[in-house]
């Protein structure tokens, strides 16, 4: 049986690992966080009404397949230390961190509540993250300290809190290794222009998804109401060179977009403005979104890239922008303003890279090269370029397939 080490948890990582062993591979799949799904796990099914094909299920869907399959090694809390290559095969060497909870966990929450510390220190796991047990940050957790605290253990009723968990090293060999460190969001506060982290009410999309994700409805920081009008302001921190990402997400429209349609459907008397520069919505036709549009009384689309938000006299953000051919400035207030973020790959100029051959290109993507195939490794998804959760998932199809074919090296 062949074996594959798979590197990220995300949708790439989970997809490759799954078509590894629906191939009668042997996986073990290896994620830094406390659960799986990648940024999937953050964002919200776009489909109230009806599909939007937004590819959040499944990305859930195969963290849940994956911990499911006998043939697959999930380790979470866990990072690869090395990988030594001889003339057969990698020896990887892993670290995994403690979790101080174990597969007992039923994700009551009762450990939550009774946490004496401010923010907590037990959490469940990101978002839509799998699997749906609980874990102990050890640096806030009072128990570690000389506190001794041990009132989530106390209230747990399958005692799955294990404050004698220690870290492990690993070692497991791979004939080949699946590198799919995935992406992270631009932090909207780089363009502080735009009042994210001064205006309560500027929220970037990734918070927005969070925040939709886990109440099914979007309300106001600020007041913990229902916003009735709202803006929507595409492409920030992408195509910036000043904020080094000259390129397009590419998939950034075609979630704003399904968010804006998802308010929408949550509360039908919102007024939404959504502003961009150019609207690429991937696969879909562009006119869909626009002939939507058009449908709603209350949605406009505005071709414009807005200049400040402000915190406005009624305490409102107030968006300042020019008209299409800036001849005209307007200042308009918003209940809430939505500013959609690309994103930059994560994992390319690591340690690890280095030591695999994994090489950046300039826009800091990992550049797939036929010779690192030829070694085993295989570059997956999103840390290859700019894509959205239905290519990733095709391309780490196709990365699966390719190792499944690539004949064992002999020693």
């Amino acid at each position: 049986m062949k074996q594959v080490l798979v590197i990220g948890g995300g949708p790439a990582g989970l997809t490759a690992a799954k078509a590894l062993a629906d191939m009668d591979a042997g996986v073990v799949l290896v994620e830094k966080s406390e659960s799986l799904g990648g940024m999937a796990r953050e964002l919200t099914c776009k489909g109230l009404v009806e599909c939007r094909n937004c590819g959040v299920c499944f990305a859930i869907d195969r963290a849940g397949e994956i911990l499911r399959e006998p043939n697959a090694e999930v380790l979470l809390l866990a990072e690869v230390v090395s990988a030594q290559k001889s003339e057969a095969k990698y020896a990887v060497k892993i670290k995994t961190s403690p979790r101080y909870v174990t597969d007992d966990c039923i994700g009551c929450g009762k450990c939550v509540e009774v946490c004496p510390v401010q923010g907590k220190a037990i959490f469940p796991p990101t978002g839509s993250g799998q699997p749906n047990m609980y874990w102990i940050d050890r640096s806030k957790c009072l128990h570690f300290k000389k506190a001794k605290c041990e009132m989530c253990a106390s209230v747990c009723p399958t005692k799955a809190v294990d404050y004698e968990d220690r870290a492990r090293n690993i070692t497991r060999n791979a004939d080949a290794i699946v590198y799919a460190t995935g992406i992270a969001a631009i932090d909207a506060c780089e363009i502080s222009r735009l009042g994210c982290g001064t205006i309560e009410d500027v929220l970037s999309s990734v918070e927005v998804e969070r925040i939709l994700n886990e109440k099914g409805r979007l309300l106001r920081p600020s007041d913990g109401k229902p916003p009735k009008r709202i803006a929507v302001i595409q492409c920030v921190g992408s195509r910036n060179v000043k904020a080094g990402v000259e390129y397009c997400s590419k998939f950034c429209c075609k979630y704003a977009t399904k968010i804006s349609q998802l308010l929408l459907d949550t509360d039908p008397e919102i007024n939404l403005d959504f502003y961009f520069m150019d609207l690429r919505t991937l696969y879909e036709p562009q006119d869909e979104f626009k002939q939507w549009a058009k449908t709603k009384k209350t949605v406009k689309l505005i071709r414009s890239m807005p200049a400040t938000v402000t915190l406005g006299p009624n305490g409102k953000p107030v968006v300042r922008a020019s008209g299409e051919t800036d001849l005209e400035i307007t200042e308009t207030e918003y209940d809430l303003v939505m500013l959609s973020v690309g994103m930059r790959p994560q994992g390319t100029d690591s340690d690890l890279a280095k030591a695999l051959g994994v090489a950046a290109d300039k826009m800091g993507f990992a550049a797939s090269r036929k010779e690192l195939e030829s070694q085993g490794v295989f570059l997956c998804g999103a840390v290859m370029g700019p894509m959205d959760i239905e290519e990733t998932a095709s391309r780490a199809i196709a990365a699966a397939s390719r190792i499944a074919g690539q004949k064992e090296a002999r020693p």
